[in-house]
């Protein structure tokens, strides 16, 4: 599945891939094919994804829509 909710933050934050993937210790490689859907991502990886982009596991999953970027569309 398509994680563009997690893609739509990270953007509208201005953070990048690379600098996701620092901060959880994964490849940059391995947050795009998150982005892209090639690769899930575990519970403890969302979470700290999560908390990094500071929003809740709803939004990077797209069941809430972003509080601090109203612009992003669900």
């Amino acid at each position: 599945m398509k994680n563009n909710y997690l893609k739509d933050v990270r953007t509208a934050k201005g953070i990048t891939q690379e600098s996701v993937a620092n901060h959880v210790g994964v490849t940059k490689s391995y947050i795009s094919r998150v982005e892209h859907g090639t690769k899930d991502m575990s519970f403890s990886l969302a979470t700290e994804i999560a908390d990094f982009l500071n929003v809740s596991l709803d939004e990077i999953a797209g069941r809430q829509k972003p509080e601090s970027s109203p612009n992003i569309k669900n």
